[in-house]
């Protein structure tokens, strides 16, 4: 949007004779607003990222803990920030809430909320052949009818790269059990055509029989 502006600008200054000194130092301006734009988008966003991180981060372990103490913790701390009183928990969800774990396991400070680079798996078929790309962050396929397949999001290409090769062996054994499926119908169907031509021939030779 902004380079559309810039171009627009010098075609309305233009139209009302600049000079080529005047259009040239319009365009630096525009264009140094322009980068510096870029940048301080980029630094909110990567601050944005960082902030996620540390909070991530800062997860601790609780071993034994239960959700249902949590959020007893949390009701404990409200009243100190706020000026009306808190109402009272529901037993009922605090059962329920007791019955989980406070940090679930493999969870805890997961690498999707605090590591600093993810890996994929990425697969892509034309007619002839696939490729496998591991530069990004998940790891996905996607097969020959256009289909996407999430397989996961890992720390390292190792682990993305395992995650792609379980899955193309799976579904290069669906595409031979297809044929083979396919190869078994094909028997079937010849076989019900060959009984039905007995069929017609012997319903023929009959009606010649017939006719002498």
């Amino acid at each position: 949007m902004q380079a559309t502006h810039t171009t627009g600008s010098r075609y309305e200054a233009q139209k009302e004779g600049k000079s080529d000194s005047e259009l040239d130092e319009m365009w630096w301006k525009q264009a140094g607003e322009l980068v510096a734009n870029y940048y301080k988008q980029r630094e909110e966003v990567e601050k944005d990222v960082e902030g996620l991180k540390k909070f991530f981060r800062s997860q601790k372990d609780m071993p034994g803990k239960t959700k249902a103490d949590i959020v007893k913790q949390i009701w404990k701390e409200l009243p100190k920030h706020m000026d009306t009183p808190v109402a009272p928990l529901d037993e009922e969800m605090l059962v329920d809430l007791a019955k989980e774990p406070a940090v679930i396991e493999g969870e805890f400070k997961h690498s999707w909320g605090t590591a600093e680079k993810l890996y994929k798996s990425e697969v892509r078929w034309d007619s002839d052949s696939y490729g496998v790309d591991h530069s990004d962050q998940r790891a996905e396929a996607i097969d020959s009818f256009g289909n996407r397949y999430l397989l996961g999001v890992f720390e390292n290409k190792a682990d993305a790269e395992k995650a792609f090769d379980s899955w193309n062996k799976e579904y290069e054994q669906a595409g031979k059990d297809v044929k083979e499926n396919l190869k078994n119908w094909a028997k079937q169907q010849e076989a019900e055509l060959a009984e039905e031509q007995d069929s017609v021939d012997r319903i023929r030779k009959a009606l010649e029989e017939a006719r002498r």
